[in-house]
């Protein structure tokens, strides 16, 4: 028995399937997409796909599991005081993830795509924010630290969408410059206190 070479066809499957449905729903709905066009696109066979999900829903929720992890532990290998310096690093390999996986990421992040997980990824991105920015600025006040939260998460998906919108034309270098750049030009809300009501 040859589990290494399973293992390996396994994930050859999956990654199939996954990268099928990335690419047709960037066409039409998820809900107009049947198991059997899946599987005739990617030409595997109905029967496989059914040894690893229930239904469309199930892979496409599977995939979403899977980056919102993937994202998350993006984010915890950095410390705040790693990001203190500059969040460059972290930012460039957030965004060369998606680079790596852009059929996925275009289609999560598209108008077909599933918006509670845009709504998910913005979490994990808020939640890295306010917890790195307690342990930098504590000076500041919560009510700081939310709103600026919210508005570097929606700003930080904005960017993304729009670079994958425009087909990647900038590199992710560049991409992460610019993410970086904006949000510590504006960390500077975080160190002045706010006038009280």
């Amino acid at each position: 028995m040859n589990t290494k070479n399973d293992d390996r066809r396994v994930r050859k499957t999956k990654k199939a399937l996954r990268q099928g449905l990335s690419e047709l729903l960037l066409k039409k709905n998820i809900k107009d997409i049947s198991v059997r066009e899946l599987t005739d696109y990617v030409d595997i066979h109905r029967g496989t796909f059914y040894l690893h999900y229930r239904d469309i829903y199930d892979l496409y929720a599977q995939i979403e599991a899977e980056t919102a992890q993937e994202v998350k532990g993006i984010l915890e290998r950095y410390t705040p005081e790693e990001v203190a310096g500059t969040p460059f690093p972290m930012i460039l390999t957030l965004i060369e993830y998606i680079a790596e996986n852009v059929s996925l990421c275009r289609m999560m992040l598209s108008q077909n795509g599933n918006m509670s997980f845009t709504k998910e990824l913005s979490d994990i991105i808020y939640q890295k924010c306010i917890h790195d920015w307690m342990a930098l600025f504590k000076e500041s006040t919560m009510e700081q630290r939310e709103f600026y939260g919210a508005y570097v998460v929606s700003g930080c998906i904005g960017v993304l969408r729009k670079w994958l919108d425009t087909g990647m034309a900038q590199t992710p270098e560049r991409v992460a410059t610019i993410i970086e750049k904006i949000t510590v030009q504006g960390m500077k809300f975080l160190c002045q206190p706010l006038a009280a009501e």
